[in-house]
């Protein structure tokens, strides 16, 4: 078997980067359009960071003082979450 010519397995590697090329470009705008939720909800968490600093502070603050109150609105507002989860699951349009 004679080896290809230079010229024509350079062609063949060049069509073959520009299809790998076009299905990176593809793939990337998938994952852009998947995660565009999360990038969303990221910049909103980054933009209330400083009320989550006072808030959390204060929250340790009130938990020192009054312990057994913290872990009972702890628990409501699990619950509460659980209960917004289970309706979300329940009543989710398909």
């Amino acid at each position: 078997m004679s080896r290809p010519a230079p010229v024509i397995e350079k062609a063949r590697l060049l069509r073959k980067i520009e299809r790998e090329r076009a299905d990176l470009a593809v793939a990337s705008e998938e994952w852009l359009t998947a995660t565009t939720k999360v990038d969303h909800a990221w910049v909103k968490i980054v933009d209330m960071r400083k009320y989550l600093v006072v808030a959390s502070s204060a929250m340790a603050i009130y938990s020192i003082r009054h312990p057994s109150k913290l872990m009972r609105w702890s628990k409501r507002a699990f619950s509460i979450w659980g209960t917004v989860r289970l309706f979300r699951k329940t009543f989710a349009k398909d």
